[in-house]
């Protein structure tokens, strides 16, 4: 990492540089530029909770689901590239689980070749039915969110949603998955709305880990992440007082490895750019190849590589990709491409 304007030096960036092509496994980080090796396909950019800690009501949803030709012509591209391709994921913004043929587009993408689905839910919908259909889709991942085993606490942050619901929902998942898909991964996580450090949260993350400790398998991950910002586009009152920190000058790993597509089709920067405020193309009239290769990416890559990615609004101060970031105990099992 480099986190001094001082220590922003040729050799210091070509460190940081040669580590991201190390966790993207690339002999060159060169080679990037074949295909991208991560996608995040945004199907549906509604959701059924109102969380305090995210930014869905600014989100344009003007473009609810994304269209069934949008989404077989990123399958069609997808298709010539299935060796390279390290997973797909079938969320962004949004609940998937309110796009009814997400059951049929994860099994669309097994059938093309590619090896690992992964997707995410509140768990809201997460009833027998959902959980069989999506598990017989073939899905190898499933990101279930929940942010507190307090009943009160959870129904706080996660607004709309029913605790009750929720964690019966997410038990019964775990005795499907066991039961037809025993190699499924499950990833319960948390977002920390709250001072990981304040005394009374000493013992947070041992507590939550062991909530689940009767049903989870050893490939499971059961972890908490740090709260955001959205890309300094949704700053909380609680996070203003630790917002001001050092500015952070080494290069991404997201702009070499992960590409994002919009229910509508843009491409936004990454994660954190919700709207595509850093549009690089519209995949409607481009291919995937054409924009990941192209001017935008390209600019955006010369400002990290160079120690200059403070001058991109997302980009300061964000840490969200950084292994550091990561609260989980295993940093073997993290994967830092996705949200």
């Amino acid at each position: 990492m480099i986190e001094k304007i001082e220590d922003v030096t040729p050799e210091n960036l070509q460190k940081e540089l040669d580590s991201i092509a190390d966790r993207l496994d690339l002999e060159s980080l060169e080679d990037y530029k074949r295909f991208p090796q991560f996608f995040q396909i945004e199907t549906v950019r509604i959701c059924n909770s109102r969380c305090t800690f995210c930014a869905v009501n600014q989100w344009d949803k003007s473009v609810p689901f994304m269209s069934d030709y949008l989404f077989d012509k990123i399958a069609e591209e997808m298709s010539d590239y299935t060796d390279w391709i390290r997973f797909v994921a079938l969320q962004r913004a949004g609940e998937p689980l309110l796009d009814k043929s997400l059951f049929d587009r994860i099994k669309k993408l097994k059938d093309i070749g590619v090896k690992f689905v992964t997707g995410s839910t509140n768990a809201s919908l997460l009833d027998e039915d959902n959980a069989r259909k999506m598990l017989e889709a073939g899905l190898d991942e499933l990101m279930i969110s929940i942010d507190s085993v307090d009943k009160a606490e959870y129904e706080a942050v996660r607004k709309g949603l029913n605790f009750d619901v929720v964690s019966k929902n997410i038990r019964n998942f775990f005795r499907i998955r066991d039961e037809i898909s025993p190699d499924v991964i499950i990833r319960v996580r948390g977002v920390a709305a709250y001072d990981i450090h304040a005394p009374e949260r000493r013992n947070a993350m041992q507590m939550w880990e062991d909530f689940w400790a009767d049903i989870r398998r050893p490939h499971d991950r059961i972890y908490i992440k740090k709260l955001h910002t959205w890309g300094n586009e949704y700053i909380q009152d609680e996070q203003k007082g630790n917002y001001v920190q050092d500015l952070t000058y080494h290069p991404c790993v997201v702009p070499w490895g992960t590409f994002h597509v919009t229910t509508m089709g843009l491409v936004p920067l990454c994660g954190q750019d919700v709207d595509a405020k850093h549009n690089h193309g519209d995949i409607n009239k481009q291919s995937i190849a054409e924009v990941w290769n192209g001017e935008g990416f390209n600019r955006i890559r010369n400002l990290h590589a160079t120690g200059k990615r403070n001058e991109i609004n997302n980009c300061v101060r964000c840490r969200l990709f950084d292994p550091e970031f990561s609260m989980e105990k295993d940093n073997d099992k993290v994967g830092y491409f996705a949200m």
